[in-house]
């Protein structure tokens, strides 16, 4: 008996070792100077899964264009009742519960915690190979909370580590990446970590999201045309789409709708908000992290019922306390601690057209002072006027040739970069060039070691380059620009009265 007890042992320890021979196979010490990077992806990246692995399963997020035809044909019938009858409480109503038949299984609990039922089938890599132009995607469940996540991406980083022999690893960050990183400097520190990307990262929030918890909704015409037009294709058929929208807007088309969308936001805002967006998406600790320190306190007054859970409001607070309210002394720590850091911020692109913070500059979708903390920078299609003088004289220049920012005041001004029209984390050849260049750098890289890689820089996304931005960048005169500038006349013409 004891004998077939000790054989059971043997054998047991025997396949114990055989298991983990691979994974000691990998960890082998990788001297290629070249650290792992590890990219934590943006809002959106992990699939969300209801009841995963039984027969119900389905997706709930990111919809399926199944779910959402099914929603616009649910949404037509009361559509039509509505033209007849003008009843905004049941047309509001029935929009409120076909959406949440699609978006319902979102909500989180009274504490911001997710169910068991929902699931991402996210898996941990397995190829140790690593270097210029090979990522370890890290995707996550956008809703929870960022320091849950960060513990999730340290123990990626843990197996990253293991899996390719190295004791530190970079990290880049794109969009609402941004935050889990600063979640995870908050709570592990920098002792992993050789460099850092934030691309087009909401570091101190998104306005869009601040606005939409304290119900500043806004249609703007003006705002609605230059969200359009700034993403329609290159060539003959934008052209001729700018033309189109161009007339239209000049016509009136853009305005009279929008001023049906302001009717219908005035009688049905405050019911879709009670029966859809507080109940669904107002206790995710995810988005709660987007809100803007601006907006907070009131987003909380509007958000929170009385009676709300305690426990959500200390995880919110958390983050919004000590990870964005201490974002600069966490990155200049970081920093500090010897950490190569890159942030790159878009601008000079329209914002959506349906909140109030509709003029802020941005990158089309996050703005630019929230992108590139510490910033000055004028609002979208102004400067920040003649004559403008540096803030802060620290014997560089940080003043951009167009007269739109001033960088002297970020909180990392050598380490922050801009990237004009560059539109919210879409990259090309140029932007994976310019990372290249900054992971496989030593330490001191900043927005003055390389002439080709200037503090400002221009997005030319024809030749997939960054340019270094000058004051008279050239650009060729389309027909659409001279049609843009006519109608711009005949508008200010128009609205002095004179026609």
């Amino acid at each position: 008996m004891k004998s077939r007890r000790l054989l059971s042992l043997i054998l047991s320890f025997i396949l114990l070792v055989s298991a983990c021979l691979p994974v000691y196979a990998a960890s082998a010490f990788c001297d290629c100077g070249y650290s792992p990077v590890v990219y934590v992806s943006a809002l959106g990246s992990a699939t969300l899964y209801l009841d995963a692995g039984t027969e119900n399963e389905r997706v709930i997020f990111r919809p399926e264009q199944e779910d959402i035809l099914k929603l616009v044909g649910k949404l037509a019938p009361p559509a039509v009742r509505f033209a007849v009858d003008r009843d905004y409480n049941a047309f509001t109503g029935s929009i409120a519960a076909a959406a949440n038949e699609l978006f319902g299984p979102l909500a989180m609990d009274e504490n911001g915690d997710s169910s068991p039922r929902i699931s991402t089938k996210l898996t941990l890599p397995t190829d140790p190979s690593h270097g210029r132009g090979r990522d370890y995607y890290f995707a996550y469940d956008f809703r929870v909370d960022p320091l849950e996540t960060a513990e999730k991406l340290h123990e990626f980083v843990q197996h990253v580590k293991v899996l390719t022999g190295h004791d530190k690893v970079s990290m880049k960050a794109s969009s609402l990446g941004g935050v889990i990183v600063m979640a995870y400097l908050d709570k592990y520190g920098t002792d992993e970590l050789d460099a850092l990307i934030f691309q087009c990262c909401p570091i101190l929030g998104v306005g869009v999201a601040g606005d939409l918890f304290t119900k500043r909704v806004v249609l703007n015409a003006d705002a609605l045309v230059r969200f359009g037009t700034q993403v329609l294709p290159e060539g003959a058929a934008g052209s001729l789409l700018d033309i189109l929208i161009q007339t239209l807007d000049f016509l009136g088309v853009f305005g009279a709708v929008l001023g049906v969308g302001d009717t219908l936001v005035a009688n049905m805002k405050d019911q879709l908000y009670d029966e859809l967006l507080i109940p669904v998406f107002g206790r995710m600790p995810g988005l709660w992290a987007l809100v803007p320190d601006a907006s907070y306190n009131e987003a909380k007054e509007i958000m929170f019922a009385e009676g709300a859970s305690q426990t959500l409001i200390d995880r919110v607070d958390y983050y919004h306390c000590n990870v964005q309210g201490k974002a600069d002394e966490i990155l200049n720590g970081a920093l500090d601690d010897g950490v190569r850091i890159l942030i790159l911020a878009g601008y000079n692109l329209q914002r959506e057209p349906y909140v109030e913070s509709y003029l802020n500059n941005s990158d089309g979708v996050d703005d630019t002072i929230y992108n590139a903390p510490g910033v000055i920078c004028a609002q979208i299609g102004e400067t920040l006027g003649e004559g403008y003088v540096q803030r802060i004289d620290d014997g560089h220049n940080h003043l951009s040739a167009d007269g739109v920012i001033d960088a002297s005041t970020c909180f990392l001004p050598e380490n922050t970069w801009f990237v004009k029209d560059m539109l919210h984390s879409t990259t090309h050849a140029g932007h994976k060039e310019f990372y290249d260049w900054f992971l496989e750098g030593g330490a001191g890289f900043d927005v003055h070691t390389d002439a080709r890689y200037p503090q400002f820089l221009q997005n030319d996304t024809v030749n997939e380059q960054l340019l270094p931005l000058t004051g008279n960048m050239p650009e060729d005169i389309r027909i659409e620009d001279i049609v843009r500038v006519l109608f711009s006349v005949l508008k200010a013409v128009r609205g002095a009265g004179i026609m």
